[in-house]
Parts: structure tokens; sequence; C-alpha cells
């Protein structure tokens, strides 16, 4: 019995690109976890990392028929309608492999394992939650290892004979400290894409947010659950000792546990990282009300850089409706600290949601100013144009379709389609996404932390020690305008950064006063292209 696990390319267009939303960063060690735990049990496992080898969906489809395997376990992801391409490339693996057992797993399959075993019926099962234990049962019952038939095996859904059938649900692992450390890619392949070494330190999150469906992947009533200080750092001197890179993230959805025990753990944590023999550093994510200086002072001193903050919002009325359990003040206050500590801070930031009033865009404006967080235009871009993206499994899916206020779309009618509530704020977000796009098209990146160099300083700060040149013909972010070798980055990029700020501005006073609407979205998205293209030529 040989198990194949298969992690597609990850197929993406102009419209997804920019969007981190298909997968929760968790989902990067579902493989290697599951993989871990396959082989812990006897079984004939490898991985085929198609997306980190750089193989497009062609090269794949042959390497998969080049391979000899009786199972084939894929974590789907969702891609909206290029997920279409991985299905078909399946479908024809299938009818070139007809024994194997294809088997779906993820936070995708998850939720969309009844359009899935519908629309596609040579797939065999689809795992449902946590993929470790029930692949390692569905696999040894396959091999005869185990009693007991394959199409029962609890948490899969199988197509029987009426159509498609969920088994009992599988309860999620409550000790984490039991599983085996998850496999890896080779050291030379994760170098070559100058990867963190990512390790997961813990499963879901003590919130309730509406837009998140992690919870929900994890099973009803699931809580927090934590790795033991000691067993996280005993994986990392292993991944160090195999790779010599010392920089980890923490895939974690939280990686603080909830109240005084979280802070506690965390504490335990940061003081087992310090006494590594080697100069550690990570990055990890939390919610504002998770910051609390001393426990991030120890982890700074321990090797913290980078923090994702989950702020969403600067209006308290759109943290309400997110059920996010946290204020603007919080925000402000976690914000402030890991500034003070010199930490590198990325937002998650929702501008727009089914609900947004064109006051809540305007505290949105007002709080990212004020906080000092619109630092260059690709920043910028991406917190002004960010509107909610609402996909099956979440709460606000059930509560907006409840309301009427969702179109189910796309591929297996996975995300739902709607417009806000409120015609002006509408109008704001779609000139707001056409007009930012444009500029994280011409920025490409250049603006930002990158293998490229030092971030160019927008706002008059030191940064790019006085280059200027975006390069001779260079084509920002694959796009159609060149940007010519005699531009001043620095002073294009200051000027594009106030321009979104103050083109945000208007847009608001403009539909305060009824001029932007539905019917004029087009005239203000020319507009400011207009703008934009007189920025970059008299620059």
């Amino acid at each position: 019995m040989r198990v194949l696990l298969l992690n597609p390319p990850l197929l993406t267009d102009p419209y997804t690109d920019d969007l981190v939303v298909n997968a929760p960063l968790s989902a990067c060690l579902l493989t290697g976890y599951a993989g871990a735990c396959l082989k812990q049990a006897g079984l004939d496992v490898a991985v085929m990392d198609a997306d980190l080898a750089g193989l497009d969906v062609e090269a794949t489809r042959e390497q998969l028929l080049a391979e000899d395997f009786d199972l084939l376990g894929v974590h789907l992801k969702f891609l909206w309608e290029r997920t279409a391409e991985i299905m078909a490339m399946l479908r024809t693996v299938k009818e070139e492999k007809p024994r194997i057992h294809l088997n779906l797993y993820g936070h995708y399959p998850t939720f969309a394992w009844e359009p899935l075993l519908r629309q596609f019926p040579f797939v065999d099962s689809v795992v449902l939650g946590e993929p470790e234990l029930t692949l390692t049962d569905l696999a040894r019952r396959l091999a005869g290892l185990d009693e007991g038939f394959w199409q029962d095996t609890a948490g899969l859904a199988v197509n029987g004979e009426g159509g498609p059938v969920q088994n009992s649900p599988r309860c999620a692992i409550a000790d984490l400290d039991a599983l085996p450390f998850p496999l890896r890619p080779s050291p030379e392949l994760a170098a070559r894409r100058s990867m963190h070494n990512y390790i997961l330190g813990s499963r879901g999150c003590f919130g309730r947010c509406t837009f998140c469906y992690l919870n929900s992947f994890y099973g009803p009533g699931t809580v927090w659950r934590g790795r033991s200080p000691e067993n996280i750092v005993v994986e990392i001197d292993g991944v160090y000792k195999a790779t010599g890179n010392p920089s980890f993230y923490f895939a974690d959805a939280n990686f603080f546990g909830p109240g005084e025990r979280g802070r506690q753990r965390a504490l335990e944590l940061a003081r087992l990282l310090k006494q590594r023999a080697f100069p550690l550093v990570f990055g990890l994510e939390c919610r504002s009300s998770d910051v609390d200086e001393r426990v991030f002072y120890s982890l700074v001193e321990a090797g913290l850089r980078d923090v994702f903050l989950g702020v969403e919002s600067g209006a308290q009325s759109a943290l309400d409706r997110f059920q996010k359990g946290t204020t603007v003040a919080q925000n402000e206050r976690a914000i402030t600290i890991l500034r003070r500590l010199g930490l590198n801070i990325s937002l998650g930031f929702i501008n727009f949601d089914p609900g947004t009033t064109l006051e809540e865009i305007r505290e949105n404006l007002d709080f990212l100013q004020r906080m000092e967080l619109l630092d260059c235009p690709s920043t910028t871009a991406h917190l002004f144009f960010h509107r909610q993206v609402v996909l099956r499994g979440t709460p606000a899916y059930n509560q907006l379709l409840a309301r009427g206020q969702l179109r189910p779309v796309g591929f297996t009618a996975h995300e739902g389609e709607y417009t806000i509530v409120d015609p002006r704020a509408e109008a704001v977000a779609r000139v707001m996404g056409r007009v930012c796009r444009l500029v994280l098209e011409i920025t490409g990146g250049e603006d930002l932390y990158t293998a490229r160099g030092p971030k160019v300083s927008c706002c008059g700060r030191v940064g790019d020690e006085g280059r200027s040149g975006l390069g001779e013909g260079l084509t920002a972010g694959g796009g159609n305008r060149s940007i010519p070798a005699h531009v001043q980055r620095q002073e294009i990029f200051r000027r594009l950064n106030l321009f979104l700020q103050d083109f945000l501005s208007r847009l608001l006073d403009a539909a305060g006063r009824g001029e932007l609407n539905l019917d004029t979205v087009a005239g203000f998205i020319a507009a400011g292209y207009t703008e934009i293209e007189e920025i970059v030529r008299n620059s």
C-alpha cells in the first residue's frame, strides 16, 4: 500500500493574486502532519509539493501518471474558478489509474464536500476537518490492516447509493504533543524558495469572528489547543539542525491561548527560545487583545521580529458586527506597544463589508492615518481596497444568506457575492478597488521589504539610501505600464501614497453629497486613473 500526498500548484489571476483568504496559514502544514501520521502507522508515504517545486498543472499531471501509488490524497485549496483546472487534472489521473483511491482534504473540501462529490463522482472520498487520523484510518482499511469497510471511516464523506453522505464526525485531536512532527520539504528545495520554517504551535482560536471558518473546520465546540513549549522547542531544534535556517514563522491562527494561562505559556516558550544555541528569529499572528507589553518584551528578547495583527477595523461598530471581541482602543494600544518594541507589523484589515457605512470608512481612514500605518502606497492600497470575502463555512455566509444579502457564486458556489447595503459605500468600494489595483500594478511591491532590498521610504524617512529609478524598462507588477529609469522612485511612491489617502477622502465627500453613486462609478474610476497617470508622468 503506497500513499502519495499532493499539494497542487497554486493558481492565481489578477483578482485573487492579492487575496490571502483561500486557506488559513495553518493549512500550510496539513500535508506534512498527515504524512507523518501515515508514516508512523507503518505506511509507505511520499509527498509531492507541486507548488513548492514550481510545477504547473501539466507537469504535475505527468509526474502523477509516472508515479506508482494506491491512495492519492490531495490537499485541495479554493482557487476560485481556477479550481476547475486542478479537478480536470485529477479526472485525467483517475481515468488513467482507475484503481487508485482519490481523496480530497483541507479547509475547502471540508465545507464543499457535497458539491465536490456530486459534481466530480470520480472522487472517492473527502476528509472533513483535521486529516491526520482520518487519512491514516482510511489507508489502513484500504490496505486491509484494520477491520471494517473504508466507506465507514469516521470523518469521511463519500458517495453513497443515493448521493453524497457524511459519516460520523471525528473529534478534534486533543493532545497535539502526541502527534509526530510534520514531514518537511528538502532543505535544498526550501532554500531555493527563501522560505521560513513554518511551525504550528497551536490549533484553533478562542475568538468567534464572523468572517473566519477556522473553528468550523475543527468542529463544533472545539476550543484553542496548544502544544507544550517543550514540545515546540524540540521541533525547532530539529528543524534548524536539518536546514541551518534560523528563521521561523508560527502558522497558528492565534499564537496565544486565552487569558492568563495563555500569557504564561507564551512567557515559558520565550524563556526556552532564549536558550537556543543559534540566532533564532521568528514571527507570529495574534489579536490586539493578546498584546501584553511584558510578554512581548520577552518574545522580542527571544527573537520575535514580525507580527501579523488582526485589527480588522478602526470603527467600533464594524468590530462589533464582526463579533471581534476587541475595541478600537485595544487596537491602538497594541500597535503602539508593538511599534515601541521595534517590531515589523502587518495588519489584517477589512475596509468594506456588507454593512459598511460612509462614516465607518471615514473612521478607518482616520484610524490608519492616526496610527501612521499608511507608510507606502502598496500597504495603503491593500488596506484601502480589501473588502470582506465571504466563503462557505463562515458564520457570515450563513447569516447573510439567511437575510437574503448573499448570492452563492463561483466554483461549487463556495463564495458569497454581495452588494453593500448602503449604495454610497458600495460605490466607494468599487472605485477604490479599481484604483488601488492600478497602484499595486505600478508599484509591484518595490516599496515593501523584499528580497530586492530595503523598504523605500514614502513619508520622508530614510529607507532607500538615495537610490533612484526602478530599473531600465521595468514593468511594475507584471502590468503594461513601464516606469522609466529616470523616475525618482521615492518621489513617485510618496506622491502615490498621498494621492490614495486624499482620493479616498474626496470620494467620501462626493458620496456624501450624492455625486458618487452606482451610476457614476465609471467616471470616478477614470478620474482616478488620470491622476495616477499624471503622477507617473510628472514625477
